[in-house]
């Protein structure tokens, strides 16, 4: 399984067959937020700004990742910890993710723990003076809840542009976009194309596919078992997906029975035996799980037992800061 960002180091993932290879790299710890640490790559990255769940574990922060290329982030989802983690991620080599560059993002769906960090991602590379609006894509109600953000805090608006802060008045706007399956964003590093997934209720939730540098990428989003996963990723280098393995309560709602919770993640996630399937029949060349969860009595161990029954390919289990080169 992968190694983890501790410390005083930051860990890139080097090659990945079954398990990964990281080499550590040393840096300041009082890196602030205006330095410019050293450029360590230009191929295409993937860094994992959170990997948990609604479960406040305090060693997973909220769904987000970020795609890195040519020196451009793009992010995926907005939990909580956000512009904290890319900014860890700044300190630990990576310029691209320094608060000030994140002015762009893509949601896969509205549930609370993807979006809690939105008004961070909002706000706070305003503050580190970032001029440019947020632009922001995603499901139906992208934009609703984005104007509701800035509606909840416009008197914080108001003080820091009025008064002594000075603060510019166009790096905390949003243009928001509530896009239809399809071709969604292209620019000179990237093409992103956004497909429906099935997570539960949800009555709009996507998954997205980027293309960039030769790479191919397929996010999954918070997804039951999709065979429009299967077609976005049609041999993806890499194929990022949510899962859970075990049987249990959630440890948030433990008056809801084992059987009441299994109904729901049944209709709404993705279970690691379903997960092996997946993967082999998209041919997936890499397969990274994320927004993990584990059940009852098991292990991380499990993730990758169980999904080897369908999948011979690599994986990876996702940790905070994580970075990958698929």
């Amino acid at each position: 399984m992968p190694i983890r960002p501790a410390g005083l180091y930051w860990f890139r993932q080097l090659s990945i067959t079954f398990v990964s290879i990281a080499a550590a790299i040393p840096f300041c710890a009082q890196a602030q937020l205006s330095a410019t640490p050293p450029t360590l790559s230009k191929d295409v990255e993937i860094v994992f700004l959170g990997t948990g769940s609604p479960v406040p574990n305090a060693d997973r922060q909220g769904p987000s990742l970020a795609i890195v290329a040519n020196g451009k982030a793009y992010l995926v989802d907005a939990g909580s910890g956000v512009v904290r983690q890319a900014n860890s991620a700044f300190q630990r080599g990576i310029p691209a993710l320094r608060p000030v560059e994140l002015d762009i993002a893509f949601l896969t769906h509205l549930h609370s723990d993807h979006t809690l960090g939105l008004p961070d991602l909002i706000f706070t590379p305003w503050l580190a003076e970032r001029t440019k609006p947020l632009r922001l894509y995603g499901p139906e109600g992208t934009k609703e809840m984005s104007s509701h953000i800035l509606e909840a805090f416009k008197e914080d608006i108001q003080v820091r542009t009025t008064g002594l802060e000075s603060g510019n008045t166009t790096g905390y706007k949003v243009e928001a976009h509530d896009v239809q399956p399809g071709n969604v964003y292209q620019d000179g590093n990237v093409s992103v194309k956004a497909f429906l997934v099935k997570h539960g209720s949800w009555k709009e939730a996507l998954g997205y596919r980027f293309d960039v540098g030769g790479k191919s990428i397929v996010v999954s989003g918070d997804t039951a078992p999709a065979e429009s996963v299967v077609a976005a990723c049609g041999g993806c280098d890499a194929l990022i997906h949510e899962v859970y393995s075990g049987k249990g309560q959630n440890p948030n709602k433990l008056s809801m029975s084992v059987e009441q919770w299994m109904k729901y993640e049944s209709e709404f996630h993705t279970s690691t035996v379903e997960l092996g399937q997946i993967g082999a029949k998209a041919k997936a060349k890499m397969l990274i799980l994320t927004h993990w969860g584990l059940l009852g009595n098991a292990k991380e161990d499990d993730l990758v037992r169980e999904i080897r029954q369908e999948y011979s390919g690599p994986i990876v289990i996702a940790r905070d800061l994580d970075v990958i080169a698929p």
